[in-house]
């Protein structure tokens, strides 16, 4: 791991933790974005780079260069989204605590927004905004902490048939908070990683960042979790926005490999934390459990 740094001193209001692999064709735009909207708060920019064979390393390169701001770290390898957030992390300063994807981009000062919401309301642990497409309509952003009856309903072909025709969608539609509008600020279950900030001392609090068990998928859901078991709320506000371009990165894996990291984080968060609903998956699911067993825990092999 290489790393390439020209922030100065040991506290700044925010620092934003944007892990990227191969995502050239946004992160440009992306970075640019936040160097230029992110006014009234003291930040850092954090970027890790797991491996990328795209331009993607010349662009990072370039911009720790021209602004003192940002810090680089290069691994040689693809660790995935957990290790390099906490990588990031590690060596951040920031009060709050923003984990970006590298498929965002902003169009006004929402990060700033962000962290003034969090000020005049230190009960919230997370903060998250409205996610948008880059025509302005908006994305299901946010969902409930899933229990097995949202993941079936969700993902397996059978669930998924028997709640749209016997249930009316009625497990899928609560899985995605369908039944709210959200016109105005809301507290939520499950802020994603997409674009949230968190309060440090909330992340302190719990313990770590993001279990590294789930290299890709459920580290967001795992984090969400422990913040709402320890009592801390988590908000939406609807009024600041963000557009998302979605899986810049993550559709550049392949099928076979996605879908492994998918179960790996699936049946490890409900192994973690709803045991009983762990072994009706497993019950369900034979085939994908068992391949979760069949690997040792090298991120390697996934």
């Amino acid at each position: 791991m290489k790393q390439q740094s020209s922030a100065v001193g040991t506290n700044c209001d925010v620092s934003i933790i944007i892990p990227n692999w191969n995502g050239g064709e946004s992160l440009a735009e992306c970075l640019g974005s936040i160097l230029e909207h992110t006014r009234g708060v003291d930040f850092e920019l954090i970027i890790i780079d797991n491996g990328s064979s795209d331009e993607s390393l010349g662009t990072i390169q370039q911009i720790a260069r021209q602004d003192r701001r940002v810090t680089a770290i290069l691994n040689e390898d693809n660790l995935f989204f957990a290790k390099a957030c906490n990588q990031g992390y590690e060596v951040s300063r920031g009060q709050y605590v923003l984990i970006a994807n590298n498929d965002i981009v902003l169009a006004d000062d929402a990060v700033s927004r962000m962290v003034g919401y969090a000020d005049r309301y230190p009960e919230v642990a997370a903060v998250t905004p409205r996610f948008v497409d880059r025509d302005g309509e908006p994305q299901e952003f946010v969902r409930r902490l899933p229990s097995a009856l949202h993941i079936l309903a969700h993902y397996h072909r059978l669930g998924r048939a028997v709640d749209r025709f016997l249930l009316g969608r009625k497990i899928q539609n609560a899985y995605f908070y369908r039944d709210r509008s959200f016109s105005g600020v809301e507290e939520i279950e499950q802020a994603g990683a997409s674009f949230s900030l968190f309060r440090r001392e909330v992340i302190e609090a719990i313990g770590y960042l993001f279990d590294e068990s789930f290299p890709l998928l459920f580290n967001d859901v795992d984090l969400s979790r422990r913040i709402k078991d320890r009592g801390f709320p988590s908000h939406v506000v609807p009024s600041i926005r963000v557009v998302h371009l979605e899986g810049v990165s993550s559709r550049k894996l392949d099928a076979a490999r996605y879908r492994r990291l998918q179960d790996r984080g699936m049946f490890g968060y409900f192994r973690k934390h709803h045991p009983m609903q762990y072994r009706l998956l497993a019950l369900i699911w034979p085939a994908r459990w068992s391949k979760t067993l069949s690997r040792n825990n090298a991120v390697a092999k996934w």
